[in-house]
């Protein structure tokens, strides 16, 4: 904020101006921190559940029902960050975020041994040796 000698307002206002932006310095830091964490929560819900549904036919379906549950969870978080809940902090919802990204890497970290396996035995099939006719 800036605050010039040129707007008419008295000395003592301007100090009053100056004492309460101070005063709320931490509060809007704060306040700034839950948007910020509330939007990445936000984002992260987008990007679980786009892979989720990319990769449904080959997730596990209880595993695929927690991390939906955790989805949930975070997005009912962002939503209360997003509109200034003040009983909510932005270190609640990065804790969150944690546990649902941890979730989704174990269930994606899943699908790709699924996929190594499935590429391991394919490849094995493929490389044994194969008799040559002579005529």
């Amino acid at each position: 904020m800036t605050i010039a000698s040129s707007s008419g307002l008295s000395d003592k206002d301007i100090e009053k101006m100056v004492a309460d932006a101070e005063q709320f310095a931490e509060t809007d830091k704060a306040r700034k921190a839950l948007i910020e964490e509330s939007n990445k929560a936000e984002s992260v819900c987008a990007d679980t559940e786009k892979a989720m549904n990319e990769f449904k036919d080959q997730l596990d379906k209880a595993e695929q029902e927690k991390v939906s549950k955790l989805v949930s969870e975070l997005r009912e978080l962002a939503a209360q960050g997003q509109t200034g809940d003040s009983s909510l902090t932005a270190e609640t919802i990065r804790e969150k975020i944690g546990e649902t990204q941890n979730a989704s890497l174990g269930l994606f970290q899943k699908v790709y041994e699924k996929r190594a396996a499935e590429n391991s035995s394919s490849s094995e099939s493929s490389s044994e040796p194969k008799e040559e006719k002579k005529d």
